[in-house]
C-alpha cells in the first residue's frame, strides 16, 4: 500500500441479509488497508407503504419490516464488534422508491463507495438503482463479487472511448492504483486503430507513465459480442486487480431501452469493476 493513501473515507451499502455480510468484511479490510474510517448503511424496505389501503395489512407489515430492519442491522453491528478502525453503523428504513436518494446522499461525503455484486441482495432491482444513484453523485463505486479479497491496484485495465466519463475514471484512477502500477488502456473496436491514433488512448496512457505507471494502449475486436463482456474478460484474462470505466456516457433511459455497457456491467462481475461518472 503507498504511504499516502487518498482514501480516507469508505462507504459500504448492504441490506443485512446473510448473504450481504461477506461484504462487510470485504468493507472492513478495505478501510483498514486504507486506515480510512468507514461507514455501512444498511437498507431495509419499508414494506407498509405497499399495504397503505388496509389498516391491519399496514400494521402487520410495518412490524414485519421493522424487525427485519432491527435483524439486519444487529447482524451487521455484530461483524464489526472490535475492530480496530472507525466503523458507524445506521439504517435506511424507507419505502424502495425513496432508498436510492437516500443513499445517494450518502454518497456524497465518501471518497469511495462499495456495493455487494450480484446474488448478495435480497431484491437486485433495488441493489442496481442504489449502484446507479451513487455513480450519479460522481463518487467512485465498486461493484464487488463475492470472491473479492482486498488488496492493492497493481494493475488496472482502463475501458477507454474517449467520453468525459472515461477521463473521469481516469483521473479517479491516477488516486486508487499503487505507484508503478500497471495500467492498460482497453479500446474495444477502435477505429483509431490503423491510424495509431486509438482515440485519445495514446495520451492517456502517456499520462500514466508521467506518473509513474507502466502499461500502454491495448486495442480489442469484439468479434460481434458485448462491449462489457469484452472488457472484462480482458481484465480477467490479464489478471488484472480491478476494471475501471466511465459509466453512463449515455443517458441511462436510453441504456435501459438499448442496453449499454454500465448496466450489464453492474448486472455482472467477475472482478470487481469501478464505475465512475
Amino acid at each position: 500500500m503507498s504511504s499516502i493513501s487518498q482514501i480516507k473515507h469508505v462507504l459500504v451499502v448492504v441490506d443485512g441479509a446473510e448473504h450481504s455480510l461477506t461484504a462487510v468484511d470485504q468493507a472492513l479490510a478495505y478501510a483498514g488497508m486504507h486506515e480510512a474510517a468507514l461507514t455501512i448503511v444498511v437498507v431495509t424496505e419499508n414494506l407498509a407503504f405497499a399495504a397503505a389501503a388496509d389498516a391491519m395489512a399496514f400494521a402487520q407489515a410495518i412490524t414485519v419490516s421493522e424487525d427485519q430492519r432491527d435483524e439486519h442491522l444487529a447482524a451487521v453491528r455484530e461483524r464489526t464488534r472490535n475492530t480496530a478502525i472507525e466503523v458507524e453503523v445506521h439504517s435506511v428504513f424507507e419505502a424502495s422508491g425513496l432508498i436510492p436518494g437516500l443513499v445517494k446522499a450518502e454518497g456524497q461525503y465518501a471518497d469511495i463507495a462499495l456495493i455487494p455484486g450480484v446474488g448478495r441482495w435480497q431484491r437486485d432491482g433495488l441493489r442496481r438503482r442504489i449502484s446507479e444513484a451513487l455513480l450519479f453523485t460522481g463518487v467512485p463505486t465498486v461493484i464487488l463479487p463475492a470472491s473479492w479479497n482486498p488488496g492493492p491496484i497493481d494493475h488496472a485495465v482502463l475501458g477507454w472511448n474517449a467520453s468525459l466519463e472515461s477521463f473521469r475514471a481516469a483521473r479517479a484512477l491516477l488516486n486508487l492504483a499503487e505507484p508503478d502500477a500497471r495500467i492498460d488502456v482497453a479500446i474495444v473496436d477502435d477505429p483509431g486503430v490503423e491510424s495509431g491514433e486509438h482515440r485519445g488512448g495514446v495520451q492517456i496512457a502517456r499520462l500514466f507513465a508521467r506518473h509513474g505507471h507502466s502499461g500502454g494502449v491495448c486495442p480489442i475486436s469484439s468479434s460481434g459480442k458485448d462491449t462489457s463482456a469484452v472488457l472484462q474478460n480482458y481484465a480477467v484474462e490479464q489478471k488484472a486487480d480491478v476494471l475501471v470505466i466511465g459509466g453512463y456516457g449515455r443517458s441511462r433511459a436510453l441504456e435501459f431501452v438499448l442496453g449499454g455497457v454500465t448496466r450489464e456491467l453492474i448486472d455482472h462481475q467477475h472482478l470487481p469493476i469501478v464505475f465512475v461518472h
